[in-house]
């Protein structure tokens, strides 16, 4: 029975490892890669990462590392400096509107009505009752604690059979 697979490959190993990057970067470059694909998934659950979405996030990074690349050949010398620019505006653009794609799939996929009626005042409510909760949980254990002390100290005669303490007729009577 063909069709999909069962388990198919996550996005982060689907844009490190099965896409042969070796073959087409600098071992510099292919890190340079892989930071920046790390740093755009960053962005993305990784359920809701679309084979467009990948498609893209690989675009990205990809033109980064030649946007990279071109301007290293272009370093020394200004003819190939001129002629690398047209390239890099180039993949500015392409990158402005793979960027743009991405956004709004993504805002496509939030549900408006998930948050809806939440405000600060939520917010504000939920902060103050864990406060409170915390505060209720430390005078709990403050009671159970004193509670402890009081029990060993119950048998404790303390100070009233001082000699000091002792009222003038008590006294004559301990001796």
């Amino acid at each position: 029975m063909a069709g999909r697979p069962k388990n198919p490959p996550k996005a982060k190993e689907m844009l490190k490892e099965i896409i042969p990057i070796d073959d087409i970067f600098k071992a510099d470059e292919k890190k340079i890669y892989e930071s920046l694909v790390d740093i755009y998934l960053k962005d993305f659950e990784s359920d809701d990462l679309t084979s467009s979405d990948m498609d893209d996030v690989m675009s990205l990074a990809m033109n980064r590392v030649l946007e990279i690349r071109l301007l290293k050949t272009g370093k020394d010398s200004t003819d190939k400096q001129i002629d690398a620019s047209t390239a890099i505006e180039k993949l500015r653009k392409q990158n402005d509107k793979i960027k743009d794609n991405l956004l709004s799939r993504r805002k496509d996929r939030i549900n408006p009505h998930e948050y809806k009626g939440f405000s600060i005042v939520d917010l504000a409510v939920a902060f103050e009752q864990s406060k409170k909760k915390e505060l209720l949980e430390k005078v709990a254990v403050n009671r159970r604690e004193e509670e402890e002390a009081m029990l060993e100290f119950s048998n404790f005669d303390g100070n009233r059979y001082d000699l000091d303490v002792l009222v003038k007729g008590d006294k004559e009577d301990l001796f």
